[in-house]
């Protein structure tokens, strides 16, 4: 198995992950869609990452979609319930930080993208409205005990501490360490395991 992208991208690095975690064997390609979108197409011809390549030569994108193969392809595995309500709240709790970190690059590459006369503030606004909103709404799921993390840490654990270490990381004027101490508790419960050290950002 070939696990493509950078982890510095925090659904390339939740897959990284995912697989230390489970303990499946993978080569990592840190191939980056600024300067390899030529051998990112060999993988997956939209040039997204994450992409991972099976051992048969199959091809896969996108993480949510890249996890459940991979979680069915593991008999007895721990990271998502396999029905039930549990399942369908972990699959909740990683969709809302997903959805936030869909907002969170956005807002990174909107000013990036743009010459500086055609960024429009209040577009930037509003993403970081969103980002605030997902993160107050993890916030207060941690704040509740949501999420274990640690050893016990699942699939919603492993999104949740991966997406508030990019955030804070990328963006601390909106991502402040203050206003979300459950989930800064829960990073640093995360960042210890053996599986995310395995997949520290580049550089």
């Amino acid at each position: 198995m070939i696990l493509v992208g950078r982890y510095a991208s925090p659904f390339v690095r939740r897959v990284g992950i995912v697989l230390h975690t489970l303990g499946t064997p993978f080569e990592h390609k840190g191939l980056s869609t600024a300067t390899d979108l030529a051998a990112i197409k060999g993988y997956n011809p939209i040039a997204r990452v994450p992409a991972v390549m099976l051992d048969n030569g199959e091809n896969l994108m996108e993480s949510a979609a890249i996890i459940d193969a991979i979680l069915d392809m593991t008999p007895g595995q721990k990271l998502l319930p396999t029905t039930g309500a549990s399942r369908r709240h972990v699959l909740q709790h990683c969709a809302i930080m997903c959805s936030g970190l869909d907002k969170a690059i956005q807002y990174i590459y909107e000013p990036r993208r743009r010459p500086a006369e055609k960024v429009h503030q209040p577009v930037l606004d509003g993403l970081a409205e969103q980002i605030t909103a997902s993160l107050t709404m993890l916030e207060a799921l941690a704040a509740k005990g949501t999420f274990v993390g640690g050893a016990q840490a699942n699939l919603a654990d492993i999104t949740v501490a991966v997406g508030w270490f990019f955030m804070h990381r990328s963006m601390p004027q909106i991502a402040v360490a203050s206003q979300f101490p459950n989930l800064v508790a829960l990073s640093a419960r995360c960042e210890t395991l053996p599986a995310f050290q395995a997949c520290q950002l580049e550089g």
